[in-house]
């Protein structure tokens, strides 16, 4: 038995300071990499076009995450994320700027998390053709539709003569647990608002297919995002009408490069090294670059990026982005997930400081705990009521994602956001056939009071049932209540269209849950008029942690290291990890629909 001791204890040191041998590694990394990004000057020479590869991750704004991190230390080139908010400021500064002469972009697949990223940026490059400058598009294949949504902005496409180009409409896809469930002897049961027919989010633990109502609002919102976008392609590419392009998009005529190039979905078929060459001849034409000794050079957007000056810098008068991105949860957050403490507290920050004169609330959040949403939303309530709080919905807003954002002083979203979804469910998972049957641990309990003992293991009582089932209801009437307080509806009204269905935002701002269509940009003007400010500078919150700050929390008390460290017994850890399993068991404001595109 001590040998053993010794050997844990040697096993929980070894990997104590492996782990911290790693994060020194890391460090070093880390430093050089900021060293060599500080001492760098960038030239931009004259004749130059900006070249812009798509398949790097976009996000709201430009973020460093542990992930990308790691991928790019197992990689021979290094990836860098793209920041909406970053790119529209470099976009900006190409239009104006005499060295830039056009934009080539390429891709094959888009990383971005919904059709809303995908219009903003299209947008952003359709202001820059305004210059008169031209965009050029390329991909070896487009894998992804919004990938070719993006390129149909270019005044040109090319497509490799081996490639071919994705278009299908728009599925979507929901995974059920039933089947699973059943064979694993785990039992659910779903609680939500009895009206709340469309929140189907919890169904996917109860049924293995879409209910009736599921599957209307599903068939509404992705029909309502292709039409926009088959029509925005077959406009742009200047089709023959919008029946003829989706009966073809339903027989898969435009996969095969010749058939695209017929059916006039792309330019030409050629090879990535002849259309740079083709690109710099007819930009040596249009821009009448005929000195011999007259280079046209592609600079890479990386590292364009670094000529542009910081997008956030604080003046006299300012305006607060704060970005809400990802699942909403309880606690602290990260820049790719929503935390109440964080976000409660930069709102707070954002209120009381005299120098911000309107917060933007960015949200692109498809919901999560309920809780965390109305510590978010009273927030958000207070500081309407010191300076306009303006939302601009991302890819999608929705169910705590939408409370948050319900009583801003406007709303501002793409057409193509998914919204709504104003509803709330609960669910009660209950593993103790399984663990008996499958692994031969059972349970006893002893009680003072009849419904003591609330767990995953323990069948609920009928009164703790219906305790709970009061407890979705208010909270689903409280839901309501501020939507309809914010939006200045009528709550009756609030109930007839909430009930957890999910909406486009186009039919969003038809029944009044949205107020106008517009990307960041616009919601950034928007609030610079409601504050009555001209010149001003932009301040982002939350504040984002450098990737040393995110390993070294790695190591912190919740980590899996800390609890081997710890030694604690077996059954204390096997506890933690039913915990874990039982997360969801929580008021729960969110969708779960997987969308292929």
């Amino acid at each position: 038995m001590k040998s053993f001791f010794n050997f844990m204890f040697a096993s929980c040191l070894g990997c104590l300071i492996s782990s911290i041998l790693v994060i020194f590694v890391f460090i070093g990394i880390f430093s050089s990499i900021s060293i060599t990004d500080s001492k760098e000057t960038v030239t931009i020479e004259n004749n130059s076009i900006l070249y812009i590869n798509f398949d790097n991750p976009i996000y709201d704004r430009e973020v460093e995450d542990l992930e990308t991190f790691s991928t790019n230390m197992l990689s021979d080139e290094i990836i860098k994320p793209i920041g909406l908010t970053e790119f529209i400021s470099v976009i900006k500064k190409a239009k104006t700027d005499e060295n830039i002469k056009a934009i080539f972009i390429q891709m094959s697949m888009l990383q971005a998390k919904g059709w809303a990223t995908v219009e903003e940026i299209r947008q952003i490059l359709q202001d820059f053709k305004t210059s008169g400058k031209k965009i050029y598009a390329y991909s070896d294949m487009f894998v992804t539709q919004d990938a070719y949504y993006l390129a149909t902005i270019a005044d040109k496409i090319f497509l490799n003569p081996a490639g071919n180009i994705t278009l299908t409409g728009i599925g979507a896809e929901v995974m059920y647990y039933k089947d699973l469930f059943d064979k694993l002897d785990i039992d659910v049961e779903l609680i939500r608002p009895r009206n709340n027919s469309y929140k189907s989010a919890g169904e996917t633990y109860i049924t293995n297919k879409m209910s009736a109502e599921n599957r209307e609002q599903i068939k509404s919102y992705i029909s309502d995002i292709w039409n926009y976008v088959s029509q925005n392609i077959v406009k742009e590419r200047n089709l023959q009408s919008i029946d003829s392009f989706n009966a073809k998009v339903s027989r898969l005529e435009y996969f095969i490069p010749k058939q695209a190039l017929d059916n006039g979905l792309v330019d030409e078929l050629s090879f990535k090294i002849d259309v740079e060459q083709k690109i710099i001849d007819e930009v040596k034409k249009q821009f009448s670059i005929n000195s011999p000794s007259a280079k046209v050079n592609f600079v890479k957007y990386n590292k364009y990026r670094k000529t542009i000056p910081p997008v956030f810098t604080k003046q006299k008068d300012n305006i607060a982005v704060i970005y809400a991105y990802g699942d909403v949860n309880q606690g602290k957050g990260t820049s790719l997930s929503i935390g109440s403490e964080t976000l409660m507290r930069v709102i707070e920050k954002a209120t009381k400081d005299n120098s911000i004169k309107a917060i933007v609330l960015r949200v692109n959040s498809p919901g999560g705990d309920a809780i965390a949403s109305e510590l978010i939303t009273n927030e958000v309530i207070k500081a309407k009521k010191v300076k306009p709080v303006i939302v601009s919905m991302g890819d999608v807003a929705a169910s705590a994602g939408y409370e948050m954002s319900s009583n801003a002083s406007l709303i501002v979203a793409s057409p193509i956001t998914i919204t709504g979804s104003i509803g709330v469910f609960g669910i009660m998972p209950n593993i103790s056939r399984s663990l008996k049957n499958n692994i031969g641990l059972t349970f006893d309990t002893v009680k003072t009071n009849d419904n003591a003992v609330f767990s995953l293991t323990t069948p609920q009582s009928l009164q703790a049932k219906q305790m709970l089932q009061q407890n979705v209801e208010n909270f689903y009437d409280n839901f309501i209540t501020k939507v309809a307080q914010g939006r200045k509806l009528e709550k009756t009204f609030v109930d007839s269209i909430a009930r957890g269905r999910v909406w486009s935002a186009i039919d969003a701002k038809e029944i009044g849950l949205v107020d106008e269509f517009g990307g960041l940009d616009k919601a950034i003007s928007i609030a610079a008029q409601k504050a009555g400010i001209e010149n001003y500078g932009l301040v982002a919150y939350p504040k984002q942690k450098d990737i040393l700050t995110q390993l070294l929390e790695t190591l912190s008390d919740d980590s899996d290291l800390q609890e081997l460290v710890k030694k604690e017994d077996v059954f204390k850890q096997f506890s933690k990890k039913l915990q874990k399993l039982s997360e969801n068991q929580g008021i729960q404001a969110r969708i779960p629909y997987i969308i292929n595109y």
